[in-house]
Protein backbone atom coordinates (compact mmCIF):
# COMPACT_ATOMS: atom_id res chain seq x y z
CA UNK A 1 0.00 0.00 0.00
CA UNK A 2 2.99 2.17 0.22
CA UNK A 3 4.04 4.95 3.15
CA UNK A 4 1.26 7.02 1.39
CA UNK A 5 -1.18 5.37 3.07
CA UNK A 6 0.11 4.01 5.98
CA UNK A 7 1.67 7.28 7.77
CA UNK A 8 -1.28 9.32 8.59
CA UNK A 9 -0.73 9.23 12.50
CA UNK A 10 2.78 10.48 11.83
CA UNK A 11 1.82 12.76 9.05
CA UNK A 12 -0.74 14.90 11.15
CA UNK A 13 -1.15 15.44 14.35
CA UNK A 14 -2.81 12.57 16.53
CA UNK A 15 -6.43 13.12 16.53
CA UNK A 16 -6.42 15.24 13.46
CA UNK A 17 -7.60 12.06 11.43
CA UNK A 18 -10.53 10.36 12.32
CA UNK A 19 -10.23 7.20 14.29
CA UNK A 20 -13.65 6.29 14.66
CA UNK A 21 -16.30 8.58 13.58
CA UNK A 22 -20.27 8.96 14.06
CA UNK A 23 -22.20 8.76 10.74
CA UNK A 24 -25.40 7.85 8.81
CA UNK A 25 -23.72 5.01 7.11
CA UNK A 26 -22.63 3.57 10.41
CA UNK A 27 -25.75 0.97 11.59
CA UNK A 28 -27.06 2.16 15.03
CA UNK A 29 -29.11 -0.30 17.51
CA UNK A 30 -33.03 0.41 17.89
CA UNK A 31 -32.64 1.67 21.49
CA UNK A 32 -29.91 4.73 19.97
CA UNK A 33 -32.57 5.29 17.08
CA UNK A 34 -35.61 5.46 18.95
CA UNK A 35 -33.72 7.70 21.78
CA UNK A 36 -32.44 10.19 19.06
CA UNK A 37 -36.06 9.97 17.24
CA UNK A 38 -37.80 10.76 20.45
CA UNK A 39 -35.04 13.96 21.44
CA UNK A 40 -35.65 15.02 18.18
CA UNK A 41 -39.66 14.67 18.10
CA UNK A 42 -39.70 16.61 21.41
CA UNK A 43 -37.50 19.19 20.36
CA UNK A 44 -35.33 19.27 23.37
CA UNK A 45 -33.46 22.66 23.13
CA UNK A 46 -29.59 23.24 23.35
CA UNK A 47 -26.87 20.36 22.63
CA UNK A 48 -28.26 17.39 23.66
CA UNK A 49 -29.08 16.64 20.18
CA UNK A 50 -26.49 15.06 18.15
CA UNK A 51 -25.55 17.48 15.30
CA UNK A 52 -25.24 15.61 12.26
CA UNK A 53 -24.99 16.11 8.73
CA UNK A 54 -28.89 15.51 8.21
CA UNK A 55 -29.55 17.90 10.80
CA UNK A 56 -26.90 20.50 9.73
CA UNK A 57 -28.34 20.66 6.00
CA UNK A 58 -31.91 21.23 7.32
CA UNK A 59 -30.61 24.60 8.20
CA UNK A 60 -31.30 26.46 4.96
CA UNK A 61 -28.05 29.01 4.86
CA UNK A 62 -26.45 26.22 5.31
CA UNK A 63 -27.94 23.61 2.49
CA UNK A 64 -27.40 26.80 0.48
CA UNK A 65 -23.67 27.11 1.38
CA UNK A 66 -23.38 23.02 0.75
CA UNK A 67 -25.04 23.20 -2.71
CA UNK A 68 -23.13 26.32 -3.83
CA UNK A 69 -19.57 24.95 -3.08
CA UNK A 70 -19.68 21.15 -3.20
CA UNK A 71 -20.97 21.89 -6.69
CA UNK A 72 -18.83 24.08 -7.68
CA UNK A 73 -15.73 21.51 -6.96
CA UNK A 74 -17.93 18.23 -8.20
CA UNK A 75 -18.10 20.31 -11.57
CA UNK A 76 -14.53 20.63 -12.26
CA UNK A 77 -13.23 17.97 -14.75
CA UNK A 78 -9.75 16.68 -14.37
CA UNK A 79 -6.70 15.64 -15.79
CA UNK A 80 -2.47 14.65 -15.42
CA UNK A 81 -0.70 17.03 -16.18
CA UNK A 82 3.16 17.26 -17.24
CA UNK A 83 4.10 21.01 -16.71
CA UNK A 84 1.21 23.01 -18.27
CA UNK A 85 0.31 20.42 -20.79
CA UNK A 86 -2.28 16.89 -20.38
CA UNK A 87 -0.30 13.97 -21.00
CA UNK A 88 -1.20 12.02 -24.16
CA UNK A 89 -2.82 8.68 -22.03
CA UNK A 90 -4.85 10.07 -18.99
CA UNK A 91 -5.83 7.52 -15.74
CA UNK A 92 -8.76 6.41 -16.82
CA UNK A 93 -10.58 6.54 -13.17
CA UNK A 94 -10.85 10.69 -13.77
CA UNK A 95 -13.48 10.45 -16.41
CA UNK A 96 -14.98 6.72 -15.71
CA UNK A 97 -15.78 4.25 -12.90
CA UNK A 98 -16.28 0.32 -13.09
CA UNK A 99 -18.75 1.27 -10.12
CA UNK A 100 -21.50 3.04 -12.28
CA UNK A 101 -21.31 6.05 -10.32
CA UNK A 102 -20.24 8.73 -12.31
CA UNK A 103 -17.12 11.01 -11.75
CA UNK A 104 -19.40 14.05 -10.77
CA UNK A 105 -20.54 11.95 -8.04
CA UNK A 106 -17.93 10.70 -6.73
CA UNK A 107 -16.40 13.81 -6.47
CA UNK A 108 -19.62 15.51 -5.09
CA UNK A 109 -19.51 13.22 -2.17
CA UNK A 110 -15.89 14.21 -1.74
CA UNK A 111 -16.41 17.96 -1.45
CA UNK A 112 -19.54 16.77 0.70
CA UNK A 113 -17.00 15.23 3.73
CA UNK A 114 -14.39 17.92 3.21
CA UNK A 115 -17.25 20.77 3.50
CA UNK A 116 -18.85 18.70 6.97
CA UNK A 117 -15.83 17.06 8.36
CA UNK A 118 -12.16 18.33 6.27
CA UNK A 119 -11.66 14.59 5.36
CA UNK A 120 -12.79 12.82 2.30
CA UNK A 121 -11.21 9.13 1.10
CA UNK A 122 -11.05 7.80 -2.05
CA UNK A 123 -10.87 4.17 -2.70
CA UNK A 124 -9.02 2.60 -5.32
CA UNK A 125 -9.67 -1.04 -6.00
CA UNK A 126 -5.40 -1.71 -7.22
CA UNK A 127 -2.35 0.74 -7.13
CA UNK A 128 -3.16 4.08 -8.44
CA UNK A 129 -0.79 3.78 -11.15
CA UNK A 130 -2.07 0.77 -12.77
CA UNK A 131 -3.52 2.19 -15.86
CA UNK A 132 -6.73 0.18 -15.17
CA UNK A 133 -7.01 1.53 -11.69
CA UNK A 134 -11.02 2.57 -10.67
CA UNK A 135 -12.21 4.26 -8.03
CA UNK A 136 -15.04 5.04 -5.73
CA UNK A 137 -15.69 7.89 -2.97
CA UNK A 138 -15.71 6.01 0.56
CA UNK A 139 -18.35 7.90 2.67
CA UNK A 140 -17.21 9.52 6.12
CA UNK A 141 -17.80 7.14 8.45
CA UNK A 142 -16.72 3.87 6.33
CA UNK A 143 -13.50 4.52 6.64
CA UNK A 144 -10.63 5.43 9.76
CA UNK A 145 -7.27 5.32 10.99
CA UNK A 146 -5.82 2.28 12.41
CA UNK A 147 -4.45 4.69 16.25
CA UNK A 148 -1.43 1.97 16.72
CA UNK A 149 -0.21 1.48 12.79
CA UNK A 150 -1.42 4.68 11.43
CA UNK A 151 -2.82 2.51 8.39
CA UNK A 152 -6.25 3.67 6.79
CA UNK A 153 -8.98 0.89 7.65
CA UNK A 154 -12.43 1.01 4.94
CA UNK A 155 -15.32 -0.75 6.28
CA UNK A 156 -16.17 -3.80 3.58
CA UNK A 157 -19.51 -3.73 5.21
CA UNK A 158 -20.71 -0.68 3.48
CA UNK A 159 -17.87 -0.69 0.76
CA UNK A 160 -17.24 -3.18 -1.90
CA UNK A 161 -14.22 -4.54 -0.55
CA UNK A 162 -12.72 -4.12 -4.28
CA UNK A 163 -12.27 -0.94 -3.39
CA UNK A 164 -10.32 -0.94 0.38
CA UNK A 165 -7.47 -2.08 -1.64
CA UNK A 166 -5.83 1.15 -1.68
CA UNK A 167 -7.57 3.86 0.59
CA UNK A 168 -6.06 7.11 -0.14
CA UNK A 169 -6.74 9.94 2.33
CA UNK A 170 -7.37 13.60 1.55
CA UNK A 171 -7.20 16.28 4.36
CA UNK A 172 -8.64 19.65 3.17
CA UNK A 173 -5.52 21.14 5.78
CA UNK A 174 -4.55 22.24 8.98
CA UNK A 175 -7.44 24.22 10.90
CA UNK A 176 -9.87 23.27 8.50
CA UNK A 177 -12.02 20.65 10.26
CA UNK A 178 -14.92 20.87 9.02
CA UNK A 179 -18.42 22.80 9.74
CA UNK A 180 -19.88 20.28 12.04
CA UNK A 181 -16.47 21.16 14.05
CA UNK A 182 -15.26 24.42 13.26
CA UNK A 183 -18.73 25.63 13.54
CA UNK A 184 -20.74 23.24 15.85
CA UNK A 185 -21.82 26.75 17.96
CA UNK A 186 -23.26 28.13 15.16
CA UNK A 187 -25.14 24.89 14.10
CA UNK A 188 -26.56 24.60 17.63
CA UNK A 189 -27.29 28.00 18.33
CA UNK A 190 -29.30 27.67 14.27
CA UNK A 191 -31.57 24.63 15.38
CA UNK A 192 -32.44 26.76 19.06
CA UNK A 193 -33.91 29.81 16.88
CA UNK A 194 -35.63 27.84 14.69
CA UNK A 195 -37.36 25.97 17.74
CA UNK A 196 -37.69 29.27 19.25
CA UNK A 197 -39.23 30.54 16.28
CA UNK A 198 -41.67 27.45 15.57
CA UNK A 199 -42.85 27.80 18.80
CA UNK A 200 -43.67 31.49 18.62
CA UNK A 201 -45.62 30.51 15.46
CA UNK A 202 -47.25 28.07 17.34
CA UNK A 203 -47.81 30.02 20.56
CA UNK A 204 -47.90 33.59 19.33
CA UNK A 205 -47.65 36.89 21.59
CA UNK A 206 -51.19 38.31 21.95
CA UNK A 207 -51.84 40.76 20.02
CA UNK A 208 -54.35 42.22 21.64
CA UNK A 209 -55.35 41.51 25.48
CA UNK A 210 -58.39 42.99 26.75
CA UNK A 211 -58.51 43.99 30.44
CA UNK A 212 -61.35 43.57 32.48
CA UNK A 213 -61.37 45.21 36.14
CA UNK A 214 -61.37 42.81 39.25
CA UNK A 215 -64.94 43.14 40.68
CA UNK A 216 -66.29 42.34 37.51
CA UNK A 217 -64.21 39.09 36.59
CA UNK A 218 -65.04 37.67 39.81
CA UNK A 219 -68.61 38.31 39.11
CA UNK A 220 -68.39 36.88 35.42
CA UNK A 221 -68.19 33.07 34.86
CA UNK A 222 -65.56 32.17 32.28
CA UNK A 223 -68.59 31.54 29.66
CA UNK A 224 -69.34 35.34 30.15
CA UNK A 225 -65.58 36.43 30.03
CA UNK A 226 -65.25 34.15 26.63
CA UNK A 227 -68.58 35.85 25.45
CA UNK A 228 -67.06 39.34 25.92
CA UNK A 229 -63.95 38.30 24.00
CA UNK A 230 -65.62 36.74 21.03
CA UNK A 231 -68.00 40.04 20.62
CA UNK A 232 -64.88 41.43 20.69
CA UNK A 233 -63.02 39.60 18.17
CA UNK A 234 -66.26 39.75 16.24
CA UNK A 235 -66.35 43.51 15.47
CA UNK A 236 -62.95 43.67 14.33
CA UNK A 237 -63.65 41.20 11.56
CA UNK A 238 -66.81 43.59 10.44
CA UNK A 239 -66.90 45.86 8.14
CA UNK A 240 -66.33 48.56 10.58
CA UNK A 241 -63.75 46.78 12.05
CA UNK A 242 -61.38 49.74 12.46
CA UNK A 243 -63.88 51.09 15.08
CA UNK A 244 -64.77 49.18 17.98
CA UNK A 245 -67.22 50.45 20.80
CA UNK A 246 -65.82 49.06 25.01
CA UNK A 247 -66.56 50.31 28.54
CA UNK A 248 -63.94 53.01 29.41
CA UNK A 249 -62.78 51.23 32.47
CA UNK A 250 -61.82 47.90 30.15
CA UNK A 251 -58.31 49.19 29.15
CA UNK A 252 -57.24 47.09 25.43
CA UNK A 253 -53.15 46.57 25.26
CA UNK A 254 -51.55 45.74 22.28
CA UNK A 255 -48.24 43.99 23.13
CA UNK A 256 -47.13 42.37 19.93
CA UNK A 257 -44.44 43.07 18.32
CA UNK A 258 -44.07 40.77 14.88
CA UNK A 259 -40.38 41.69 14.35
CA UNK A 260 -39.32 40.79 17.97
CA UNK A 261 -41.89 37.58 18.41
CA UNK A 262 -40.45 36.03 14.89
CA UNK A 263 -36.33 36.52 15.83
CA UNK A 264 -35.41 38.37 12.87
CA UNK A 265 -32.49 39.54 14.15
CA UNK A 266 -31.34 36.64 15.65
CA UNK A 267 -32.04 34.00 12.23
CA UNK A 268 -30.23 36.59 10.05
CA UNK A 269 -27.33 36.91 12.98
CA UNK A 270 -26.78 33.01 12.61
CA UNK A 271 -26.97 32.96 8.32
CA UNK A 272 -23.74 35.73 8.69
CA UNK A 273 -22.48 33.18 10.86
CA UNK A 274 -22.59 30.11 8.42
CA UNK A 275 -21.63 32.66 5.77
CA UNK A 276 -18.30 33.19 8.15
CA UNK A 277 -17.64 29.71 8.82
CA UNK A 278 -18.25 28.45 4.96
CA UNK A 279 -16.49 31.54 2.64
CA UNK A 280 -19.68 32.38 1.43
CA UNK A 281 -20.62 36.00 0.55
CA UNK A 282 -23.72 36.82 3.19
CA UNK A 283 -25.86 38.08 0.10
CA UNK A 284 -25.35 34.90 -1.54
CA UNK A 285 -27.07 32.95 1.82
CA UNK A 286 -30.37 35.34 0.95
CA UNK A 287 -31.74 32.92 -1.20
CA UNK A 288 -33.64 35.59 -3.57
CA UNK A 289 -32.98 35.00 -7.10
CA UNK A 290 -29.96 36.30 -8.89
CA UNK A 291 -30.20 39.39 -10.75
CA UNK A 292 -33.14 40.69 -8.66
CA UNK A 293 -34.17 43.82 -7.54
CA UNK A 294 -32.95 44.55 -3.95
CA UNK A 295 -31.07 41.22 -4.04
CA UNK A 296 -27.84 39.40 -4.73
CA UNK A 297 -26.48 39.66 -8.73
CA UNK A 298 -23.30 37.30 -9.78
CA UNK A 299 -21.49 39.52 -11.91
CA UNK A 300 -18.35 39.52 -13.34
CA UNK A 301 -15.13 40.57 -11.12
CA UNK A 302 -15.01 44.23 -10.68
CA UNK A 303 -18.71 45.04 -11.95
CA UNK A 304 -20.38 46.78 -9.14
CA UNK A 305 -23.84 45.72 -7.16
CA UNK A 306 -23.01 42.64 -7.28
CA UNK A 307 -20.64 39.20 -6.37
CA UNK A 308 -18.25 38.45 -9.02
CA UNK A 309 -17.87 35.00 -10.41
CA UNK A 310 -13.94 34.71 -9.47
CA UNK A 311 -14.18 36.27 -6.42
CA UNK A 312 -16.85 33.46 -5.01
CA UNK A 313 -14.05 31.04 -6.55
CA UNK A 314 -10.48 33.25 -5.35
CA UNK A 315 -12.74 33.16 -1.49
CA UNK A 316 -14.50 30.48 -1.55
CA UNK A 317 -14.38 26.62 -0.18
CA UNK A 318 -14.19 25.41 -3.69
CA UNK A 319 -10.78 26.35 -4.61
CA UNK A 320 -9.55 24.86 -0.80
CA UNK A 321 -10.84 21.98 -1.49
CA UNK A 322 -9.42 21.46 -5.33
CA UNK A 323 -6.04 22.57 -3.97
CA UNK A 324 -6.11 19.89 -1.81
CA UNK A 325 -7.38 17.48 -3.76
CA UNK A 326 -4.54 18.29 -6.47
CA UNK A 327 -1.57 18.07 -4.02
CA UNK A 328 -2.45 14.67 -2.35
CA UNK A 329 -3.49 13.07 -6.32
CA UNK A 330 -0.10 14.44 -7.41
CA UNK A 331 1.88 12.88 -4.86
CA UNK A 332 4.40 9.81 -6.58
CA UNK A 333 1.66 7.03 -5.44
CA UNK A 334 -1.08 8.48 -7.65
CA UNK A 335 1.39 9.81 -10.28
CA UNK A 336 4.35 9.41 -11.44
CA UNK A 337 7.42 11.26 -10.77
CA UNK A 338 7.01 14.85 -12.39
CA UNK A 339 3.45 14.55 -13.16
CA UNK A 340 0.78 15.93 -11.46
CA UNK A 341 -3.25 16.05 -11.18
CA UNK A 342 -4.91 19.49 -11.98
CA UNK A 343 -8.34 20.84 -11.93
CA UNK A 344 -9.29 22.88 -15.78
CA UNK A 345 -10.53 25.80 -14.30
CA UNK A 346 -11.33 27.64 -17.86
CA UNK A 347 -14.96 27.65 -17.28
CA UNK A 348 -14.99 29.25 -13.72
CA UNK A 349 -12.58 31.67 -14.90
CA UNK A 350 -13.32 32.75 -18.26
CA UNK A 351 -15.08 35.77 -19.24
CA UNK A 352 -17.99 35.81 -20.49
CA UNK A 353 -19.16 32.97 -18.55
CA UNK A 354 -19.13 29.76 -21.12
CA UNK A 355 -22.24 28.98 -22.32
CA UNK A 356 -22.06 24.95 -21.74
CA UNK A 357 -20.61 23.03 -18.95
CA UNK A 358 -16.67 21.58 -19.19
CA UNK A 359 -16.28 18.59 -20.67
CA UNK A 360 -13.51 15.53 -20.06
CA UNK A 361 -11.54 13.08 -22.35
CA UNK A 362 -13.44 9.10 -21.69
Amino acid sequence: MGIFSKRIAQAYPKGAAPIAVASPWQPTDVLTQFAFNQLFADEVKGSTIPMTRDLALRIPGVKRAHGIHVKQFAGIPFFRMDNQERTPEQPRWLTTSDSGVSPYHRMYGLGSDFFFNGWGCLGFDRDPLDPAADCIHVPYGAWGVDEASGEVWVNTDIVDARYAAYPVVISVGYGENGLLVDGIDTLHEARAIEQAYQDRLNNPTPLTVLGIPREVWEAWTPDERKQYRDQYVQGRKNANGSVVLKVADFPVEFPGTASVDLYESGRNSVRLDIANHTGTPASLLEGVSQGGSGGSQINYTGVANGIGRNELWEFGLAKGFTLAFEARMSLDDICEPGLSIRGDLSNILALPAPLTNPTSQD
